[in-house]
């Protein structure tokens, strides 16, 4: 009896390029009454198993410590981040974890790039609503996550808009959806809806990690998970091995947080590829403005003396280009560079009529100065506080000094004005 005894695989656990070395074996020859004395007995098999196994975490532990070590001082605000998200800050060395990031970590930083440059109208007011609403602004990663800020995102399964709601939840929420409107894809609307959603879930969990896993995989799904396992302890919801919430729910939770790991170190790096893509993602200056039932956005986009293209991909909630007449009166975003055609040129219906009604034809910037109240203004103008107020959509009547006040006014007026 003969066999042979290979070294090759022991040069692939020791040491880079060994793999290569040429395979060096010998033969035994082996008698009837010997044979069966030389074999290794099983435990003495296991043995050697577990030799290798030994000798692989040798050669192998170094790296780990290394990943580890740099995965900390890469992402400084690792620990911050898993406290917002109630997860114990030592995760970041979890070993799945790590390699998750290791194994990703290249893929998911061009999608936060792409994502934020898409996003970059939308991630300063997330963030500016869910801190209004006492929520981590953290939670405009979940966004992203959902979505990778595209507008128009939709699923296979038929989530919609920047928060990917199913039809029936977006309705739980008052969010409007049918042939006129889909408020799935207003990003204000669908974030207030969200913001809802959220705290919703907190109330029924209790901790801000099960709510992204809840709002991933659904509710009835994770509390019969939370039963089967036993606890809602992170750790063991998320073991990969028992598997008791799905794959796609583990990797969603590590998804968020190392984006937003990642989006925490690019808004305060010195390095110089982190500066680079903060230029590149500095918000746009889009402003909300309020706009009447019956408007076109081409006819807006006309009065903006802007494509109406752009004013569409702003404002992918308004179906059909028609903001619809029973809306009343609505939010679009227009360029803040617009804002000034907007006030001399947008005339809702309640302004056409005092238009016509009172006879104004022009519209006449006046400087606020100190001392300057409605009342004042429009005496000087032959015009009323009411028609200022509605003209310039003023949320309160307080006038600060340096800005800008459009007047309506008759013929008459504007003709005299032109005189001094």
């Amino acid at each position: 009896m003969s066999f042979e005894w290979g070294f090759a695989p022991l040069y692939r656990l020791i040491g880079s390029g060994a793999g290569q070395r040429q395979r060096r074996s010998f033969t035994l020859q082996l008698s009837a009454f010997t044979q069966n004395r030389l074999l290794p007995p099983p435990s003495s098999r296991i043995f050697a198993q577990g030799r290798r196994l030994f000798l692989l975490g040798v050669f192998s532990f170094p790296l780990w410590v290394k990943a580890l070590s740099i995965l900390e001082a890469k992402y400084p605000s690792a620990s911050y981040v898993l406290k917002q998200f109630d997860i114990d800050p030592a995760y970041v060395r979890n070993p799945s974890f790590v390699d998750f990031i290791l194994r990703n970590e290249a893929r998911y930083r061009r999608f936060y790039e792409n994502s934020a440059k898409r996003g970059k109208a939308y991630i300063p007011l997330f963030k500016k609503l869910l801190a209004s609403g006492g929520l981590s602004h953290l939670f405009v990663y979940m966004s992203m996550t959902e979505s990778g800020f595209q507008s128009y995102a939709k699923s296979k399964k038929k989530a919609a808009g920047l928060w990917q709601f199913m039809a029936a939840t977006a309705k739980r929420f008052k969010l409007r959806v049918d042939q006129e409107k889909d408020e799935r894809y207003d990003p204000v609307a669908s974030t207030k809806a969200a913001m809802q959603y959220i705290q919703a879930l907190y109330k029924m969990f209790g901790k801000w990690y099960l709510v992204m896993m809840a709002y991933n995989c659904g509710e009835g799904r994770l509390q019969r998970a939370i039963r089967r396992a036993g606890s809602d302890d992170f750790a063991v919801l998320m073991d990969d091995r028992k598997a008791w919430i799905p794959e796609e729910t583990r990797n969603y939770l590590r998804k968020i947080i190392l984006l937003s790991m990642m989006g925490e170190k690019i808004h305060s790096s010195p390095a110089k590829e982190d500066r680079e893509l903060r230029r590149k993602i500095l918000p746009d200056t889009e402003m909300l403005v309020n706009v009447y039932g019956g408007t076109s956005l081409e006819r807006m986009a006309k009065l903006l003396r802007m494509n109406v293209g752009r004013l569409q991909r702003l404002n992918p909630q308004i179906r059909g280009g028609m903001i619809a007449r029973d809306l009343g009166m609505t939010q679009i975003f227009i360029p803040a560079d617009r804002l000034g055609y907007y006030r001399a040129f947008y005339r809702p219906p309640l302004l056409r009529e005092i238009y016509r009604k009172r006879g104004y034809s022009r519209l006449v910037a006046h400087i606020v100065r100190q001392g300057d109240t409605l009342k004042s203004v429009a005496r000087l103008y032959h015009s009323t506080p009411l028609d200022l107020v509605v003209a310039n959509q003023l949320a309160q009547p307080r006038l600060r000094p340096g800005s800008v006040l459009m007047v309506p006014v008759t013929q008459r007026v504007y003709e005299s004005l032109q005189k001094y």
